[in-house]
């Protein structure tokens, strides 16, 4: 790591800005960020596209009389980081005042070694070997079964990411992390029928991507939806699939963070303390997970993360702050400062928030359903009501009879309530699966309405 930020030049760029800004800004930060990655998608046997990239850059914030001054340069060079300390003093004469703004002060050092973040073999990987596992994805779907096909975006990337912040209140922490992905997009056709199945591998380790693991799996979940058949209305129990559990969570994580509850954006509003889910469901954000995807040692301002309990047995247990909101809300930040890179400024973010898993395994949770649906799909979950939780989704998957998959169904919505969904929940799976930074296990609702024919 800290060859990375050293050859990025971010000791050098540091040492100048703070020089720049120390007798001109009452307070101030320094965010400085580098990134290399490389991407490469396979088609019929061969490289399709190759992408390589690499970037580095700085945003400074100042804070001088209640007010906020930030500037941001990919360009490093000694004259224009000058220019850059006096644009942001310059520009926070201008905003507005802000009696809440304020950085953060150091807390206990921590070490981000044994977070399993970081594979040190990363630069040593040769090309070869990224490409072939991209061919490897394509190849182990398209020789799963002879309906296979298609496929679409067999892919394999990679990167690596440091940074450092610094500010005038003795913070001076750095984050480092690499990060794998592959995935697939299969299609199998039979009888005038198409579908299609996707799957993907992630982790900080080279040894998390499993090519094909991915290609089979992928599909195998297209070739299961063939023969799909349309179902009249029903009202029964259901089990949702992990990877849907896990936009069903995304979609009421935003409700936890501090500033959406404090602008009227959540549905949990005036519930701290109340029951909003079933009593088998416990949620928690956590910041220092091992192998977490957005795990780290410190938040993008530089305070240290933690484990955050959101709900306990489905009562509501409070809410994920940065500094700002928490100085504004009358709270302490829980660790939970995020930016999307040097050209913005924190705001509050998750960081791995997920349901925990259950004692059951998926077979039980199976038997346990009986008859009914197990859902696999759910189709525009982007389009769920964040501030009041309705939603109206298409929904595809099996239905299941005597604790046995029996035949793939299609052609399903399912209209509802967010909150009243997970209050439903009768029971959690094992199998928790994170899908990014959100992680779920398949759950068990006792009771959903589907309309069909």
């Amino acid at each position: 790591m800290k060859n990375m930020l050293k050859e990025a030049g971010a000791n050098r760029v540091m040492d100048r800005l703070q020089k720049g800004l120390e007798g001109r800004a009452e307070s101030f930060e320094i965010y400085f960020s580098t990134q290399k990655g490389f991407g490469v998608e396979a088609k019929e046997g061969e490289v399709d596209a190759l992408k390589v990239r690499s970037s580095a850059g700085v945003g400074i914030r100042t804070i001088s009389k209640g007010r906020l001054g930030f500037a941001f340069s990919s360009v490093l060079d000694d004259a224009v980081l000058d220019e850059m300390a006096a644009k942001a003093v310059a520009g926070s004469l201008e905003a507005s005042v802000d009696k809440f703004l304020k950085f953060p002060s150091p807390g206990p050092m921590r070490s981000e070694e044994g977070l399993g973040i970081f594979d040190s073999a990363f630069l040593n990987i040769p090309e070869e070997e990224k490409i072939k596992k991209a061919l490897e994805i394509e190849k182990a779907a398209m020789g799963f079964d002879a309906r296979v096909k298609r496929i679409r975006k067999a892919s394999y990337s990679e990167s690596v990411t440091a940074d450092r912040v610094v500010n005038s209140s003795g913070i001076d922490v750095s984050h480092a992390a690499t990060y794998f992905t592959g995935s697939v997009t299969a299609v199998a056709e039979e009888k005038n029928e198409s579908q299609m199945g996707w799957e993907m591998g992630m982790g900080h380790k080279i040894d998390a991507i499993d090519p094909a693991w991915i290609g089979k799996t992928a599909a195998r979940n297209a070739v299961r939806l063939l023969g799909a058949r349309e179902i009249k209305t029903v009202k029964c129990p259901a089990i949702i699939e992990n990877t849907v559990a896990c936009e069903l969570l995304e979609s009421l994580a935003s409700s936890f963070l501090g500033d959406n509850v404090e602008k009227g954006k959540s549905m949990l509003i005036g519930k701290l303390g109340a029951k909003i889910a079933s009593p088998v469901l416990n949620i928690f954000d956590d910041g220092i997970m091992n192998g977490g995807w957005a795990t780290s040692a410190y938040d993008a301002e530089g305070t240290a993360t933690s484990r955050t309990p959101l709900v306990l047995e489905g009562v509501c247990q409070g809410f994920l702050y940065d500094t700002y909101w928490a100085g504004r809300s009358g709270k302490v930040s829980t660790g939970n400062a995020a930016r999307g890179g040097y050209k913005s400024t924190p705001g509050v973010g998750l960081n791995n928030i997920y349901i925990e898993k259950g004692g059951k395994s998926f077979e039980g949770l199976l038997k346990d359903l009986g008859k009914g649906l197990f859902i696999t799909e759910l189709l525009g979950v982007h389009t769920i009501n964040t501030v009041n939780g309705d939603f109206s989704l298409g929904a595809a998957g099996f239905w299941v009879e005597g604790g046995i998959v029996a035949y793939p169904v299609r052609g399903m919505a399912i209209a509802g309530n967010l909150l009243e969904l997970f209050s439903k929940v009768g029971a959690c799976a094992s199998d928790l699966r994170f899908m990014g930074s959100i992680g779920a296990p398949s759950l068990l609702v006792n009771e959903v309405e589907a309309s069909g024919t």
